[in-house]
């Protein structure tokens, strides 16, 4: 059985990353290669879903469907030292929004395009991850099979919005978001009370990693089962990703849905 191991940020960007990544998101903004947007909405729906994933994040997650489009999102709060482990997704297309900055970013260069061959050294082979700390508002877009990870470096849990756009090649999961509701409703605690939440299983974590291929994502389970290296140098090739026409039909999507669209499926 996988277990799924704690980043053990603090060590590691200490020793790693150090104190050089803030400077870097700064050097990125004087280019003119980040990328910002002031507010992404959420579905109002009456009763969402909230979930504690097995990487200790507390979601609420929503997905939404038009006739030709799909996606899940979710606003995230981030507790001090959670964040997922290196993974590569397969099904969707990510966009990170933090709105109060501060979430660490790590992001390959390198892709993985063959499921069966994950970013191990038995498979594909490991790669390198590039730190970023985005801005507040700033995007950070992640098409599929990138490698990628987060984690809340501070002592402060922090926000930060989450998209997953579904991809052409995605089966059709239940709620035509790409399957990243589904599987976080597979493998995490479903929270009924903000102010009590659940205790996650260790047969959860487990099934972090083991099920994640069902919904097209390869999830390691420890820091460096996938990570031959640790820069703090973020390629510009990395910050010049965009999806803007995508991130735009979202939020029309969304608000559409809030206006009462019935063309829009949110749930």
């Amino acid at each position: 059985m996988f277990k799924l191991r704690s980043w053990g940020w603090a060590l590691v960007l200490a020793i790693a990353v150090g104190g050089v990544v803030f400077g870097q998101s700064l050097a990125l903004s004087k280019n003119s290669l980040t990328h910002s947007i002031e507010n992404i909405p959420m579905p109002k729906l009456e009763n969402p879903l909230r979930i504690l994933t097995p990487a200790n994040e507390i979601f609420e997650i929503a997905s939404c469907s038009t006739k030709d489009f799909g996606f899940a999102i979710t606003n995230a709060q981030i507790p001090p030292g959670a964040g997922p482990l290196p993974h590569v997704h397969y099904y969707i297309n990510e966009f990170f929004w933090p709105p109060q900055g501060g979430i660490e970013i790590f992001h390959s260069e390198r892709k993985f395009p063959d499921m069966g061959k994950p970013p191990t050294m038995e498979a594909a082979g490991r790669a390198s991850l590039y730190a970023i700390t985005p801005q507040p508002k700033q995007v950070i877009y992640s098409p599929h099979t990138f490698m990628h990870g987060f984690v809340n470096p501070t002592d402060e849990t922090l926000p930060i919005t989450m998209i997953w756009v579904r991809d052409a090649i995605a089966p059709d999961f239940e709620y035509h978001d790409g399957g990243m509701r589904e599987y976080f409703s597979a493998v995490g605690a479903h929270i009924e009370d903000l102010n009590n939440l659940p205790t996650l299983t260790e047969a959860q974590r487990n099934a972090f990693v083991t099920e994640a291929p069902k919904f097209g994502i390869n999830q390691s389970s420890y820091m460096m089962q996938y990570v031959s290296a640790i820069s703090d140098e973020f390629p510009s090739n990395l910050a010049k990703l965009e999806n803007t026409q995508a991130l735009t039909k979202v939020i029309e999507t969304i608000e559409a849905f809030n206006r009462g669209d019935k063309s829009v499926t949110c749930s």
